[in-house]
């Protein structure tokens, strides 16, 4: 894996966890063990009536991918973002993670189920947030619903402008899945990229 998207993941990997928050130009979240009811630890992560952060109406169990993060992105759905080789399983931190790259080219997605960060509280959109007010994030900025999910862009600085685009998708209000585009020409294809991604894995959370 090349070291510009092994950094990457390690920034995201640090924003999840390390506040636990893993990273380096790009961060991200995490998905759940089975207990519904850890969102209390979302109550940690930031105050839970915090106007800033979005509530999730609808959330979405992802506790069956912790184990293989991989399957969050069937085969025909990777081909679809034109990614038709097998993806990676990797770690970043406590959060699994899987990531898909096209040989010969920079293009390549990347995505971190934040079960650790749930796990240490630090959970959900919520968590980010509080990331940001301790310092370990200096960018965070509310994103477009994908599928009536709400999302924000993350990570230690933007990098959206240089074709890098870190989104954190909101799955449960203690829990986020991270969507990562590295390597495209510029802000609109690498967050459109994003972004279909994190539209792919809610189509699988869903069952659809």
């Amino acid at each position: 894996m090349p070291n510009v998207l092994r950094n990457r993941a390690a920034v995201a990997a640090l924003v999840l966890v390390s506040v636990a928050v893993a990273g380096c130009t790009g961060e991200t979240p995490g998905t759940a063990t089975p207990t519904p009811g850890t969102s209390a630890s979302s109550g940690s992560s930031a105050a839970p009536d915090d106007p800033s952060v979005p509530k999730v109406t609808t959330p979405l169990d992802a506790s069956a991918y912790t184990g293989d993060v991989c399957k969050l992105l069937p085969a025909a759905a990777a081909a679809e973002l034109g990614f038709t080789a097998p993806g990676e399983a990797k770690s970043e931190g406590s959060n699994p993670g899987c990531s898909w790259q096209i040989r010969g080219k920079a293009d390549s997605l990347l995505i971190i189920l934040g079960s650790g960060n749930r796990e240490k509280g630090m959970g959900g959109i919520a968590g980010l947030h509080k990331a940001k007010k301790a310092g370990q994030l200096r960018f965070l900025e509310p994103g477009p619903e994908v599928d009536g999910y709400p999302t924000v862009y993350y990570g230690i600085q933007d990098r959206r402008a240089s074709g890098n685009c870190d989104l954190a998708v909101g799955v449960a209000d203690d829990l986020t899945i991270s969507t990562l585009a590295k390597g495209y020409d510029n802000e609109q294809d690498s967050c459109g990229k994003a972004q279909q991604l994190a539209s792919a894995v809610i189509k699988t959370l869903k069952g659809a």
